[in-house]
């Protein structure tokens, strides 16, 4: 595989998952800088991009669906055929490919075979062809929050449930890995927190005020992908790195929610169930990004 740039040109960025909630946002961040290959599940839903931000026709748009792949595994014994290697020689002239596909926790039992190929089998394929030139997203879940915490780089996993298991599995070191948790706006579904919250005007929610949480906004992430496509002799290549800012409890994060979006709810404070997943790192790649506060982040949304 032969990655020629032209400097004159813009860089190609495939971005998977393009849709989703950290996909969506990623498009947001880098349409404008770099030429996207815009690959989905189902291309009916590319309008919801178009609506949202527009200027979806500059960029090339391909269809893949990972559970078309794992029938593929299991009707070929194992080795990747079809659609995967369809997908491959689609992205052949990709600069960079940004892994925002997965399987959430919502979903994750409904299937659970399909959960663990898409969140655990799937990464290390793409980094296996990509090498490099992947950057893939994984999460705090693969701890469990109880104790060790703030974890780093070289904490022993504890994955409480199938999705962290799924996801603990998916954490290739030979592309870039970056381990973290999000929080954004999405275009449909509507299974995450904030979007959630934004359902809630005048009902009576619950606050975890001893859930602790130092993730970055979907918004922040694109911001840290574009940093290291734009200036990558500045980063590290391959390997497992965290990425996080300050920390805040779920209370907190409906707060500052309530201040952004003007939801007008009771938000209660709950202090059962510890919980912290806060990260921590050994390494300096974090500092280099000066990642904004919780609420600087939520103000950007």
């Amino acid at each position: 595989m032969i990655y020629a740039h032209n400097p004159m040109q813009k860089k190609s960025v495939a971005i998977l998952g393009a849709t989703g909630m950290l996909g969506n946002a990623l498009y947001a961040g880098l349409k404008d800088a770099y030429e996207l290959i815009l690959v989905v599940r189902n291309t009916k839903k590319v309008p919801l991009l178009e609506r949202k931000y527009g200027y979806t026709a500059e960029h090339q748009i391909i269809e893949f669906d990972a559970a078309k792949s794992y029938e593929d595994f299991l009707s070929n014994k194992g080795y990747p055929d079809g659609h995967l290697l369809r997908l491959f020689d689609s992205l052949k002239d990709a600069d960079y490919v940004i892994n925002a596909i997965g399987v959430t926790i919502p979903f994750s039992s409904e299937n659970p075979a399909l959960t663990f190929f898409i969140n655990g089998v799937l990464p290390h394929l793409l980094a296996a062809h990509f090498g490099e030139h992947l950057i893939h997203i994984t999460t705090d879940c693969v701890y469990d929050g109880k104790t060790g915490f703030p974890y780093d780089e070289n904490s022993p996993k504890s994955p409480p449930d199938l999705y962290g298991l799924s996801k603990s599995l998916g954490e290739p070191t030979n592309c870039l890995t970056l381990r973290t948790s999000i929080v954004g706006r999405e275009l449909e579904g509507f299974t995450g927190l904030l979007e959630w919250f934004l359902t809630q005007k005048g009902k009576a929610v619950k606050g975890f005020a001893n859930h602790l949480w130092n993730g970055i906004t979907t918004k922040e992430f694109a911001k840290i992908c574009g940093k290291i496509m734009s200036d990558p002799s500045k980063y590290h290549k391959i390997g497992l790195y965290h990425v996080f800012s300050t920390t805040v409890s779920k209370y907190e994060m409906l707060l500052v929610f309530q201040k952004k979006f003007g939801i007008d709810c009771k938000i209660v404070p709950e202090y059962e169930n510890k919980l912290n997943r806060t990260l921590s790192t050994v390494y300096k790649f974090n500092n280099l990004f000066k990642i904004l506060s919780f609420e600087e982040m939520i103000q950007e949304l």
